[in-house]
């Protein structure tokens, strides 16, 4: 029990010890860093020779001399000198001869004048012979009675009926109507096939539809078989001159 209190006081002094030790060393360590030339190792080794390196001086380069080479003078060229033509010597100029204008008399002639004839007109250019015109296409059927235009605001449409003859003794089924609207064909509808109506035909078009068209009764390869009537719609239903349908009526015969 004795001897702790020396124990721990030399451990102390060990501890210091230590410490300063490891301070000098890093403080050695720090001067060799900053100053490298204090190294007292650094003295003890052997210098190494630096090598004298002399370079042999080369003789100089060999220029050869070029040969004197003759100089190809182009011989003198002849210059052309034109001779001038001789002058020609005009021939002699000849002197005029004068010679009298000979005298010339009028004999003058009474009497009636004579009377001077008056010039035709020219003939009137050749009229164009006109060809003749074929003969008029005969046709089955014509337009039975003026067109009947109307407005209507709730349908676009043409329509009507073909009648066997002007008396409208009978209505005719199955003919096809064709229709045609801005130069374009519309389509084709065939008579009687409509609500079980005989002889009655329509086609509608779309709402607000403004449009010339023609319409007539025609052959299944085309060809007509009566005229083709004009109409017109209107895309107002409002306007003074507004239309919207048409009843177009078809008769037989001439």
């Amino acid at each position: 029990m004795g001897f702790e209190p020396d124990r721990d006081r030399f451990f102390q002094y060990a501890t210091f010890i230590m410490l300063a030790l490891t301070a000098v060393v890093c403080a050695c360590y720090a001067l060799l860093f900053v100053n490298p030339r204090v190294n007292p190792i650094a003295a003890l080794r052997v210098e190494t020779p630096t090598p004298d390196l002399v370079v042999a001086a080369l003789p100089p380069t060999w220029t050869p001399t070029p040969p004197n080479t003759p100089t190809n003078t182009p011989p003198p060229t002849a210059t052309f000198t034109a001779t001038p033509p001789p002058t020609s010597t005009p021939p002699d100029t000849a002197t005029p001869t004068f010679v009298p204008t000979p005298t010339i008399f009028y004999v003058i002639v009474t009497g009636v004048p004579p009377t001077r004839r008056p010039t035709q007109p020219p003939p009137p250019p050749a009229q164009p012979t006109t060809p003749p015109l074929p003969p008029a296409q005969a046709v089955e059927f014509r337009l039975g009675r003026p067109v009947e235009s109307a407005p209507n605001c709730g349908a676009w449409y043409i329509s009507g009926t073909v009648y066997s003859d002007a008396q409208g003794s009978s209505r005719v089924n199955g003919l096809l109507v064709r229709i045609w609207a801005s130069g374009i064909e519309q389509g084709t509808d065939t008579t009687g096939t409509h609500s079980n109506r005989p002889g009655y035909w329509e086609w509608i078009f779309g709402h607000g539809t403004a449009t010339n068209g023609e319409v007539a009764i025609v052959n299944p390869d085309g060809s007509l078989r009566s005229p083709r009537i004009p109409f017109r719609l209107t895309a107002s239903c409002n306007d003074a001159d507004a239309v919207q349908q048409n009843v177009i009526d078809f008769v037989g015969g001439q």
